[in-house]
């Protein structure tokens, strides 16, 4: 995307209660999952790195779906069933060949061969089969859509503190209206701890924290006392925005809420040095 194109996208995306990262990244998979419809059944490459990844994940299967055009889930869901089917077949015939071979064998010799370390026990070859089968589900890579939206998120909040650092009007807007939902706030902690102007960033963040507070509070005392629609403010949606700070827009990756044994959070960024 040309630099200056992708200032004034981010520009105009900076709206209030709105995290411009997500507004973009929707934009950007929303004109994707039309050229795949459009050209995805045609480019060997599309439908390559669709069959490599074992197809999308839930969110972007069901996003491309709602998308329409059954030709073109045809062609791309063909080649992703028949190599499951095939997986498949090769599972069950290895199961029907253990079950043959230990039928035919007597109790004495499966034991001597077992001893002799001639094969293996019969169940730890059946464990061995149903372990390839269950990887045949998954892949070293990740599905396609997930891939570009979070190669964009990187590099728009990379361009949120370049613009921020260096275009007055950039700043005064973002310091009016921007801010992060929670996983792009963390990718800009994480992803950029030695800039100058994080700091200034999080204060923003901050304050947007306090409004929203705010306009939670006000949701729950109305509730509880006879006000009228008319009496509705700057809290109405409230709710709303308090839900996509959290977790942003749709299919955005929080896999970094569950805090695992380690230590670790699944989906964390490397601390660049």
């Amino acid at each position: 995307m040309d630099k200056y194109v992708l200032y004034h996208d981010l520009r105009d995306a900076l709206q209030h209660g709105t995290c411009a990262v997500c507004t973009l990244v929707e934009q950007r998979i929303d004109r994707a999952v039309k050229v795949i419809l459009r050209e995805g059944f045609t480019d060997t490459e599309l439908r390559g790195s669709y069959i490599r990844a074992k197809g999308y994940c839930n969110h972007h299967a069901w996003q491309v779906r709602e998308a329409g055009d059954p030709v073109a889930h045809a062609v791309m869901y063909r080649g992703l069933l028949e190599q499951h089917r095939a997986s498949l077949e090769l599972f069950m015939n290895e199961r029907n060949k253990i079950g043959e071979a230990v039928s035919k064998e007597s109790p004495v010799q499966r034991i001597r061969s077992i001893l002799q370390g001639i094969k293996e026990e019969p169940k730890k070859k059946t464990d061995t089969e149903t372990v390839r089968y269950l990887d045949s589900f998954s892949s070293n890579n990740r599905c396609p859509l997930c891939e570009m939206a979070r190669s964009c998120e990187l590099r728009y909040v990379e361009s949120i503190i370049d613009y921020y650092e260096g275009d007055e009007d950039f700043k005064e807007r973002y310091r009016n209206r921007g801010v992060l939902c929670h996983p792009h706030l963390r990718q800009l902690i994480q992803n950029h701890p030695d800039r100058a102007i994080l700091d200034e960033l999080l204060e923003i963040q901050l304050g947007r924290l306090d409004t929203y507070i705010e306009h939670l509070t006000e949701i729950e005392k109305k509730a509880n006392y006879s006000y009228s629609e008319a009496d509705i403010g700057a809290e109405r949606g409230g709710w709303i925005r308090a839900v996509h700070l959290d977790v942003g827009v749709p299919g955005t990756d929080t896999s970094y809420k569950l805090k695992l044994k380690s230590g670790n959070r699944l989906g964390d960024f490397v601390l660049k040095d």
